[in-house]
């Protein structure tokens, strides 16, 4: 399964790419918005885990994009903020309906939730 980890910061993502690397999947990372976007042609993925709160182009946006593109991606939210909320309930009025994990994500949770997302493409 291939995983983009889209995180403004760095070595967080870095991390997460590095712990979901160690346990099977192919991962890469992204520190921005466009970045994100620009890897999707090369890196088309199966599973999106993204910070909401960016500078630039939010990861809410950057989601929408990328769900219409792949419709079949998991996506997978990341934020430890509150304005959070707000930018999830006007998602969902555009019809997008994503799983938001609290940060600091615990890595075996993270991995757990993955291992029952890759299950659930597989049935």
């Amino acid at each position: 399964m291939r995983v983009l980890v889209i995180d403004d910061e760095k070595n967080l993502a870095d991390t997460v790419v590095w712990i979901l690397e160690e346990n099977g999947f192919e991962a890469i990372a992204a520190y921005t918005g466009a970045a994100a976007l620009d890897k999707i042609s090369s890196f088309p993925p199966d599973i999106v885990l993204s910070d909401v709160i960016m500078p630039g182009m939010n990861g809410i946006d950057v989601c929408s994009i990328v769900q219409t593109k792949f419709p079949h991606c998991h996506i997978l939210l990341l934020s430890g903020q509150e304005v959070t909320n707000e930018l999830l309930y006007n998602a969902r009025r555009r019809g997008f309906e994503w799983e938001l994990l609290a940060k600091p994500i615990d890595p075996e949770e993270l991995l757990a939730k993955l291992t029952t997302l890759t299950k659930s493409d597989m049935e």
